[in-house]
C-alpha cells in the first residue's frame, strides 16, 4: 500500500514539532481538532508503514493456504501425532 502524500516542513511550527515528536516517541496517533471538528489525524512512520507489511504478510499468507495440501496425507499425520503422544520418554514421577 503505498500513499501518495506531500510533505510540509514543520521546522519552524514548534507547536506542532512538539506534538511530532510526542508522537514519534509514544508510538501513539493523534487526533488534530478544529474547535469540535476532527481536521487530520498524525500518525507514527512506523506503525503506517507497519500496517502495509503486515497487510501484504496476510495476502501471501492467504495465498499459501492449501499449499500443501497435495504434499500432505492429512489423515496419515494424524496417526503419527496420535502415536507420537503414546510413546514417552520422560521417567515415571512417583508421589
Amino acid at each position: 500500500m503505498t500513499i501518495d502524500t506531500t510533505s510540509i516542513d514543520i521546522s519552524n511550527m514548534p507547536d506542532l514539532v512538539r506534538i511530532a515528536e510526542e508522537v514519534k516517541a509514544t508510538h501513539k496517533p493523534r487526533i488534530l481538532k478544529r474547535d469540535r471538528e476532527t481536521v487530520a489525524m498524525l500518525v507514527p512512520v512506523e506503525r503506517a508503514e507497519n500496517k502495509s507489511r503486515s497487510q501484504a504478510h496476510y495476502k501471501a499468507f492467504l495465498a499459501a493456504a492449501g499449499s500443501l495440501k497435495e504434499l500432505l496425507d492429512a489423515e496419515q499425520l494424524k496417526k503419527e501425532i496420535y502415536e507420537s503422544r503414546r510413546i514417552t520418554t520422560r521417567p515415571l514421577i512417583r508421589l
